[in-house]
């Protein structure tokens, strides 16, 4: 998933009033992807939810213009907070994926964006869904592959591990009477 920052027309607004002293805000045609993320960056009401995002984009009129990798975030006054991260490039699989693509145009200036399908992280061929990595059970059943496939069997991996780099200390199993 994804953050998405829907801009308006760039307007003018009183630096005075402005939390980050800023004479404009939002998209034209003119901007570099660089200028449109400087001035767009903040100030914005962002949920908890947004902490799990790695990536921002900025659309206009319901097309994906800019795409940011998420570094960070920063508290600016009044309760908002602005992202901090990296503008992504052409040859960047995120930006590839996501620039040009269209996005919710629900009324709220954030929303969240579903990436779309991706493979499952395990090599099966099957599709997952925002932020799912694995299908159920696919994280084991790909380590369980892997361990089959390097040591033959999960004790053979255990010894090996074990000898490689110590056994485990073993949690106590006295009960409490």
């Amino acid at each position: 998933m994804s953050i998405n920052f829907k801009l308006d027309d760039r307007r003018l607004v009183d630096h005075e009033e402005d939390a980050w002293d800023r004479t404009w805000i939002g998209w034209a045609e003119d901007l570099t992807d660089d200028d449109v993320y400087e001035q767009n960056r903040g100030v914005w009401l962002l949920g908890r939810r947004s902490r799990n995002e790695r990536l921002a984009t900025f659309s206009y009129q319901g097309v994906v213009k800019v795409v940011v990798a998420i570094d960070d975030f920063e508290y600016v006054p009044g309760g908002k907070q602005a992202i901090i991260g990296r503008v992504l490039r052409s040859g960047d699989p995120d930006y590839d994926r996501l620039i040009g693509t269209t996005v919710d145009t629900f009324r709220n200036p954030v929303t969240y964006q579903d990436e779309g399908d991706r493979e499952c992280a395990c090599g099966c061929g099957a599709s997952v869904t925002g932020t799912v990595t694995f299908l159920p059970g696919h994280d084991q059943r790909a380590v369980h592959d892997r361990i089959s496939k390097q040591w033959g069997s999960t004790l053979a991996f255990v010894r090996w591990f074990d000898e490689t780099y110590g056994r485990p200390q073993q949690a106590s199993t006295s009960r409490l009477l």
